[in-house]
Order: structure tokens, then sequence, then C-alpha cells
């Protein structure tokens, strides 16, 4: 009767232990808010000294804008890290859509 119970506590001990490794490798699989995505560049747009990217990823687009002289920016990265989220207004990002549909002449 001794043996049994001994086996019965090394089992549950066992059965515990890979259900807690388990539950904390799954839980550590989903990445962080804080961390950085990619995003692929859409669109550009040069307006006088100023660079205007727009970059894509699943949560929306992001924008990037580069004064080319303080930058030393000419051409828009193709892709960069960027936040989960979007952190413009939706009035921010209507103005920057704005600027980057007009025409340059």
């Amino acid at each position: 009767m001794k043996r049994l119970t001994k086996m019965l506590a090394t089992a549950v001990k066992t059965v515990t232990t890979i259900a807690l490794t388990l539950f904390i490798s799954i839980g550590s699989a989903h990445a962080s808010l804080n961390t950085a995505v990619t995003a692929n560049l859409v669109n550009s747009k040069t307006d006088d000294n100023l660079l205007i990217c727009q970059y894509q990823t699943v949560s929306g687009s992001h924008f990037q804008v580069f004064d080319k002289v303080l930058d030393n920016e000419y051409a828009c990265p193709t892709n960069m890290q960027v936040a989960h989220e979007t952190m413009l207004t939706d009035a921010e990002k209507a103005q920057i859509k704005q600027m980057l549909s007009l025409q340059n002449y």
C-alpha cells in the first residue's frame, strides 16, 4: 500500500510539472504589446525638404516623416520597426494621407 501511494504521488508530480511547463511555454509565445513589428513601405512622397513615408502592418498604416536636410534621408527605407498600434490620431492620419495624395508639380 505504501508503495502504491508513493507511485501515485510521483505520477501526480510528473503530470503537474508537465502541465506547468506547457502552460508557461504557451503563455510566453505571445509577443508583448511593447514589441516592435516590421512594417513594409507602401507609399512615399517628397514635399520640399520633407520625405513622407507610409508603412503598412496588419494593424494599420504607420507614417514616418523625415526632414531631408536634418535627418540626411533622401529615400524611405523599404521597411522599418514600428509599434503594434499606430500612434497617430485620426486627424493626423487624414492630414498625412492627404499630403501623400497631392501631385508633385
